[in-house]
């Protein structure tokens, strides 16, 4: 399967897979863009996808892709998630690899993840008890993405002012995933369980989606190769949401997908860790490949 797997550090230097993305999520197109500011020239990313397809499935990406049976439902759940249209009326049950709940389950016993619990209303006394100890947390919908729903939890009256139904979020332990001003994450990408490239997003904001894209090599110190970057901006149609949408992307999604910022720097990262990323990436793909779907529990669109 093809998978985005985001990653963050704490300020421990601890590293955490944070959720995975399915379908044609972003990476190769990022990835290849980073390279391109980096060394130059294509980084052959999209080739050898096209040969890891046709060696593992007997067919190009496109029809592998195109011919998943949930593609149009996960497409249609997606935008749901932004909170536009409506979700599908009866979900594949592969889309509950979508579900932040059913992912930690599954994921949280074989990789390192930030402890999670499932949300269970203004008096969640898990919760409760975790704040008193002073531990920072994290609300997700169960059933978001890009941010959409996220909310910090830093003290009693945070968690009492959310106003969300139980069972529809988790919540996480904050992961301070920043350097200096910047908070980050790493996106890598992986397809038939194999590592394909990865790049960083660095934002001035609490969260890094949509940030600035940084290529990221091994380096003895972590951290930006020189603080003084320059980025530029690039407009470019996204290979992944030209797969994914089967060339019908939704307007709204246009100027997110189209329009990335690259800079000029290096996000450098030990290599130890680096390789856990990579190993970690290829392992989620190659994990989802061999799931029975139906035996995954039912996600939050399923009444889950």
């Amino acid at each position: 399967m093809y998978v985005g797997a985001d990653f963050l550090v704490d300020r421990g230097r601890e590293l955490y897979l944070s959720e995975v993305n399915t379908g044609v999520p972003a990476g190769a197109t990022e990835f290849d863009l980073v390279h391109r500011a980096r060394h130059g020239r294509r980084s052959g990313v999209f080739a050898r996808i096209e040969s890891l397809s046709r060696e593992a499935y007997g067919k190009s990406f496109r029809e592998f892709i195109q011919g998943l049976p949930w593609l149009d439902e996960l497409a249609r759940l997606k935008i749901w998630m932004d909170g536009r249209g409506t979700p599908p009326d009866h979900p594949h049950p592969a889309l509950r690899l979508e579900d932040k709940w059913v992912q930690y389950g599954l994921l949280s016993p074989r990789f390192p993840m930030a402890a999670a619990l499932l949300w269970a209303g203004p008096g969640d006394e898990p919760a409760r008890a975790l704040l008193e100890r002073g531990r920072r947390l994290v609300f997700k919908p169960r059933l978001g993405r890009g941010g959409r729903g996220l909310a910090a939890i830093r003290r009693m009256k945070d968690l009492e002012a959310l106003n969300a139904p139980p069972r529809s979020g988790i919540l996480q332990a904050f992961i301070d995933s920043r350097i200096g001003p910047w908070a980050f994450s790493i996106r890598a990408a992986a397809f038939a369980g194999e590592f394909l490239g990865l790049f960083a997003s660095l934002a001035r904001r609490s969260t890094s989606n949509h940030g600035i894209r940084f290529h990221v090599s091994p380096g003895d110190r972590f951290g930006l190769s020189y603080p003084g970057f320059r980025y530029e901006t690039v407009r470019e149609n996204s290979w992944e949401a030209e797969l994914f949408f089967r060339g019908r992307i939704p307007r709204y999604l246009l100027p997110g997908i189209h329009i990335e910022r690259v800079a000029d720097a290096e996000f450098r990262v030990p290599a130890a860790m680096l390789d856990d990323i990579r190993n970690t990436a290829a392992a989620v793909s190659r994990l989802y490949s061999r799931i029975d779907f139906e035996t995954l529990p039912r996600s939050w669109a399923e009444g889950g």
